[in-house]
């Protein structure tokens, strides 16, 4: 049961359930996609990207798309992006990771704005954050590209299960 609603027009805006939760229309956006298969040569991972397929996950708002491994955002706004990779990196590998790209000119030209990387270990688990101001979504893109891998290293994928992959979260409107 709803205690308040906020309207305008006759469209409902905001929703405050008895709870205290607060409902706004057509602002949640957040989706999940993953790794299907394991990456293993420095260049885009352009190949390999899903949305999750087990029952239990779904995502909310329009979505974002992929196309070749480069992500298009559904809408302007600042979003999070947090990527957690499973990385093999082998004796010697010293820098094997991810590096980020985003792009505002629709993919003209990319700016590296961080990354996650793992060292000589046989496993790895390397994670990051990044904010993205989305002031037009229509040219605004996002990609990674796997850096320092020798031969036998590897971003791992998995077809069923999620080792490597990002969650794309609009925070608020952008700035």
């Amino acid at each position: 049961m709803a205690l308040s609603k906020i309207t305008n027009g006759g469209v409902t805006g905001i929703s405050i359930d008895s709870s205290g939760r607060v409902t706004m229309a057509n602002t949640v956006e957040i989706d999940m996609w993953m790794l299907t298969a394991s990456h293993t040569t420095n260049a885009d991972i352009s190949s390999g990207w899903s949305r999750p397929p087990y029952a239990t996950a779904s995502y909310a708002g329009t979505g974002m798309t992929e196309s070749s491994g480069v992500f298009t955002f559904p809408s302007t706004g600042l979003w999070k992006v947090t990527g957690t990779f499973f990385i093999v990196a082998v004796s010697g590998d010293t820098s094997a990771g991810i590096i980020i790209q985003v792009s505002t000119n629709s993919g003209t030209n990319f700016t590296t704005t961080g990354g996650c990387f793992a060292s000589q270990s046989i496993n790895n688990s390397s994670s990051f954050q990044t904010l993205v101001n989305v002031t037009n979504a229509s040219t605004t893109q996002f990609k990674l590209v796997s850096s320092g891998l020798n031969s036998g290293s590897n971003i791992t994928g998995n077809a069923s299960r999620d080792y490597s992959s990002l969650i794309f979260e609009r925070i608020t409107d952008s700035q």
